[in-house]
Order: structure tokens, then sequence, then C-alpha cells
């Protein structure tokens, strides 16, 4: 823990101890916002310490459902927020809870917890990779780089033919832009055959990843059966990307909301802007494709003074501890 999250933490501690959590959270400054959470994985094995900031684990995700319970935080549908959030009617310490990608984990254990608490929940799915039982390339590369624990790696094959370190997140990174390059021309499955190369020069068993399920997008059918569970399946783009170009933009919302369709029969309204990339120009062309809201990864909770098509919502992860999470649900961090 950095000297700044140190000091973060004992003041917002300092600040619960002191009532003011209790205090701010029936304000009328609270009761006008919405807290929007964002999550976008719940961990099949060790994700979360591979990634925090993008899993969390299964008991760490329960938890945080309890402590909404616990603390009488009022979860709602995200469409029933919005629509409150501009007619001021919102009920106090209002809440909707968001996913985003759709990975099949998210099938497999959060949906079961959501239902044990019986919450309401929003997943904004992203398309392509549906129709493929294989991992998102780049996310499994990177996975494999971290469990293989190798300081360097030498990928000639992929055009790397000095070592390049991997010690860390960010140098992993670095590793993986440098594997992206060398397969920019690749199909899918070329891509999953280079991943499986990657894999064996790594000593990992890519075959096992592959039947885990990591990393991996909900099938069609999974997709329906997450949407029969009562979770609102929304807009992410087809291939969880953001083009400047206005006709690539709006195919990407397109081709995603046909796929939608033909898994749960009904239309998607809401988007979410992958990688949290999103820029002011989207607004018009969302507009035009009739889409009624759209939310970023920027910090902060919805008023009825922000952008529909802009709303900043509230990323949990791994590494958020209670004191913090509680800290944005009662709204003393806004």
């Amino acid at each position: 823990m950095t000297i700044k999250s140190l000091v973060k933490n004992t003041v917002l501690s300092a600040l619960r101890g002191s009532g003011a959590f209790s205090a701010v959270s029936r304000s009328k400054r609270r009761q006008s916002r919405l807290l929007i959470l964002c999550y976008h994985g719940i961990a099949l094995r060790d994700e979360h310490l591979w990634s925090s900031g993008l899993y969390i684990a299964p008991d760490q995700f329960r938890q945080r459902l309890g402590m909404l319970k616990s603390l009488g935080a009022n979860v709602i549908p995200l469409t029933e927020g919005i629509e409150r959030l501009r007619t001021n009617s919102l009920p106090p310490l209002s809440v909707a809870i968001t996913f985003d990608d759709g990975f099949y984990d998210f099938h497999r254990h959060a949906v079961p917890i959501l239902r044990a608490f019986d919450y309401p929940c929003t997943l904004y799915l992203t398309t392509y990779y549906c129709a493929h039982r294989i991992p998102v390339f780049n996310l499994i590369v990177n996975y494999m780089l971290w469990k293989s624990g190798n300081p360097e790696v030498e990928l000639p094959a992929m055009g790397i033919r000095k070592p390049m370190p991997a010690r860390n997140t960010h140098e992993r990174v670095k590793v993986v832009e440098a594997i992206l390059r060398g397969a920019a021309m690749l199909t899918t499955w070329e891509k999953d055959q280079v991943a499986r190369e990657i894999g064996a020069h790594l000593g990992i068993d890519y075959d096992e990843l592959v039947r885990s399920r990591i990393l991996q997008i909900m099938s069609p059918e999974e997709v329906t059966a997450t949407a029969n569970a009562g979770v609102q399946i929304e807009l992410h783009t087809h291939r969880h990307r953001t083009p400047r170009d206005r006709s690539l933009f709006q195919q990407e919302i397109r081709d995603n909301c046909t796929r939608i369709q033909e898994f749960t029969g009904r239309g998607p309204i809401h988007f979410c802007y992958p990688s949290g990339d999103y820029a002011r120009e989207f607004v018009p062309w969302l507009q035009e494709l009739g889409v009624r809201s759209a939310t970023t990864c920027e910090r902060g909770l919805a008023d009825a003074a922000s952008e529909p098509l802009m709303l900043p919502r509230v990323l949990d992860d791994a590494d958020t501890n209670t004191v913090d999470f509680e800290s944005w649900l009662c709204g003393v961090r806004i």
C-alpha cells in the first residue's frame, strides 16, 4: 500500500468512526445521486491475483453485496435508476450494479450470487467471441506470461528476437503489445494457435486453460440463460472497440445489437464504452441509434446534471477495501 493510500484509508476510517458516513448517506445530496457500480469478472481460479483491477474473487463479491444489504442500499435496475435520476425520485442510497464484457465467469459465479441476494444487474456484452469457445487472445497471452513466472520472454516466431522483461504488469503489457503487432494480420483461429504455441513455450497446458473456460466470453446459450435469470443484457460493441469513424462505430453497435436480440429476444437500449474509451463525438452517433444511456469508467456518482451518454461509474475491484467501498456507497466521495 502506498503512503497516499494509507493516508486516504486512515482519513476515511476516522470519518466512518465519527459517524460522518452515516450522516452523509442520509443527506439530500446522496439521495439525489445514483451509484453505478462497475465489475468485470469473478475469478474462476486466480485471475484476481493476476489482474486485480479486472477481477474480484467470488467471496469478495459476495461480501460486497452483503455490505449493500446491511447498509440499507436500494439496488435497482439500471433503467429504473436512470429514469428516477431524471425525475428526482431516487430511493435512499440508490445503487445499480453493472458488469462489462460478459465473461463465462459471470454466468458461473456472478449470476448465482446476485440471485441469492435478489439483486438486479446489467451486463454490457461484447459479442464477437460468443461464437468462439476460446479465450480472448490478448488476455490469455497476458495471463500465461504472468502464470509462467518467467522474468523475461523471447518469442522469435512473433518477432520478439531479444528477451523482453515480463516481471510486472507494465512489462507484460509491453510484451503483449509486441505480440499483437506480430499477429495483426492473423485470423482469430490463427491467433489462438499462436496462443497455444506461446503456452507450450512457457510450459503451460493450453488445453487445460481452454477447458476451464477462463477468459472466455459466454456462449449464445449461456447469454440466453443469463437473460432468462433476470440479467439485463446491454451493448458493449461487437468487437470491443470504438472506431473514430462514424459508420464503423455505428456498425459496431448494430452488429452488437443484432446478436443480443438473437440471444435474448429483446433490443438493448444502454451502452458501455469498451475499456472506458469515450469521446464527445460519440454522443450524437449513439443518439442516432436510439441509445438512451452510456457509461464510462470515470469515477463518480451520477446526478441529474450528468450527460446520459457519458455517465460516471465506480469500478470495484480486488484492491478496493471495505472502507473505500463504503465511502462511495454513502456518498462521502462523489
